[in-house]
């Protein structure tokens, strides 16, 4: 087993891709896409180190307690831990459940190097997010340039990624709140920050 350096994880997200899904955010990355709504995750520095079998238990609680359908991986950029990230596309396709990746890279390139990754990954989302082409028409995608692959038949009818609509997701566990889901909910056409409390 290897380790996986993640900044952050929900059992159960009924935002992040279609039904409920385990999520997993990567830390780190090196691709520095201008307006990365994820900044805090950019950093190459650790966050919470584990070995990928303390996390596979989690997953597998989620399944039994939540009846999740799959997991959604995102970053940071989770094609920066490869070891970790085969271990884990490799365990939820073991225990069937789907898999979707965002990954700033792009699909044809990780190809030669990947492919057995690949393989497993129902829905890639892929390329740099690109400011200058902000998509307020997809859900969950940041800019027109990046691409939703269907890279197996799971999801082959489904257009969860292709409605206009943005979701925020609040979670109060304890004492502990967390907030998540499409930053673009906030922002205008232009790119321009909105939120208002009235």
């Amino acid at each position: 087993m290897s380790n996986i350096n993640f900044a952050k994880i929900l059992l159960n997200s009924e935002i992040e891709g279609p039904g409920t899904r385990f999520v997993i955010w990567f830390q780190g990355c090196n691709i520095g896409c201008k307006g990365c709504s994820n900044k805090e995750l950019l950093k190459l520095e650790k966050k919470f180190f584990i070995k990928t079998s303390l996390l596979f238990e989690k997953i597998l609680e989620a399944k039994d307690k939540f009846n999740i359908e799959g997991i959604t991986l995102l970053g940071g950029e989770p094609f920066l831990q490869p070891e970790a990230l085969k271990e884990i596309v490799n365990f939820c396709y073991k225990n069937k459940l789907t898999i979707i990746c965002f990954t700033g890279y792009i699909y044809e390139k990780l190809l030669p190097e990947f492919k057995d990754i690949l393989n497993k990954i129902d829905i890639l989302i892929d390329g740099p997010f690109i400011m200058s082409q902000l998509d307020i028409k997809r859900r969950l995608i940041g800019s027109k340039n990046q691409r939703v692959l269907k890279l197996t038949d799971t999801y082959k009818n489904c257009d969860y990624f292709e409605k206009p609509h943005s979701e925020v997701e609040i979670q109060i566990y304890n004492d502990r709140f967390s907030m998540n889901g499409d930053g673009a909910v906030f922002d205008n056409e232009k790119g321009e920050f909105i939120f208002k409390l009235e």
